[in-house]
């Protein structure tokens, strides 16, 4: 039988059980964005351990079972998870895009928390986890690049027992074990440096659909007016703002700051400004912030509503009135 108080008391940072409604139950306040099932096994056998270490904004989480699992997301969640499946099989159905992501031992993806889609993890499977705050992946991205971080995190099933995956797998397991080892008295200074290392290490190392983006801007240090001209689009995202007023907050003249946008962003001073204000009206759509489509476009200073949903699609895969009526729905079907 589980022990019950041993179990509340390990929730924050992990837990044992060993029947399905003790997994179910501290699953949900594990893990409380999904809705949880534990599917009846042949045998009665139900063990189930899982352990989390905090990086900050950043959670390292390992679990292994021997019963299958399957869940619901409840709602979008603003956080990516980087899944390196070790043993077992796991399988998502996004609900958004009608896609459905395999992932197999040995394999390394992301998965996204979008309301309504489902996932399932067959017995006797074990993973490894990185999860991420969307915020904390873009400003670390933005930070690292100088550019703007506009398409989502996506990772494609990678198998990560070879190359540049290995070593970034390496890297999370000494992390998870420095960080379990650790004195208080150390532990937040041990967190802060494997943060940094483990989100350089993620943009660097893994085939991810940012990597051309990280590569082309980390290659070349970005001269200090091309800095100051996008520290001043970051703050000036809901007002009219012309090339000349990039070039004064520069200080330098509108073509050479043209000319340093082609070459160390390889757009436009425009394009790049247009790019911060669809990553912001994004972020406002998946955040709930966003009452009206078009008064959102306007806000961020788009005059045609047709175009910024041609060029939010683009970005991002669906319009932005999907990704509005996706953020506010599926909440009465499931039971929020």
């Amino acid at each position: 039988m589980v022990q019950l108080g041993r179990i509340v008391e390990q929730c924050v940072s992990g837990f044992e059980a060993y029947s399905r409604d003790a997994i179910v139950r501290n699953l949900e306040v594990f893990e409380p964005n999904w809705r949880w099932t534990a599917p009846q096994e042949e045998g009665g056998d139900y063990s189930f351990k899982i352990d989390r270490q905090s990086v900050e904004s950043v959670a390292i989480v390992s679990a292994e079972h021997s019963s299958r699992l399957e869940a619901v997301v409840k709602r979008d969640a603003p956080r990516v998870s980087i899944v390196f499946l070790l043993a077992g099989g796991l399988e998502m159905h996004n609900r958004r895009t009608r896609k459905i992501l395999r992932v197999a031992p040995n394999q390394v993806a992301s998965v996204n928390e979008l309301a309504g889609s489902r996932v399932s993890i067959q017995s006797r499977s074990s993973w490894l986890l990185l999860r991420i705050s969307t915020t904390g992946l873009r400003e670390h991205f933005e930070e690292l690049t100088g550019a703007p971080y506009v398409q989502e995190f996506a990772l494609p099933p990678t198998n990560f027992r070879q190359g540049d995956a290995q070593g970034f797998y390496q890297t999370l397991r000494q992390a998870e074990k420095d960080l379990k080892l650790a004195r208080p008295a150390e532990r937040m200074m041990l967190a802060k440096a494997y943060k940094q290392l483990i989100l350089a290490k993620l943009f660097a190392k893994l085939p991810h659909n940012l990597a051309y983006a990280f590569g082309r801007a980390a290659l070349k240090e970005a001269p200090r007016q091309l800095l100051k001209a996008e520290a001043f689009m970051r703050d000036n995202l809901r007002n009219a703002v012309m090339l000349e007023d990039l070039a004064n907050a520069a200080g330098c003249s509108p073509r050479a700051l043209q000319r340093m946008f082609r070459i160390y962003r390889g757009d436009t001073p425009m394009g790049i400004l247009c790019n911060y204000r669809l990553a912001a009206a994004h972020g406002a759509i998946r955040g709930g912030q966003a009452e009206s489509i078009t008064d959102l476009a306007m806000s961020l200073q788009f005059s045609n509503p047709g175009r910024f949903s041609v060029l939010y699609k683009s970005a991002y895969g669906l319009s932005p009135s999907s990704n509005l009526r996706f953020a506010r729905g599926y909440q009465d079907e499931i039971g929020t």
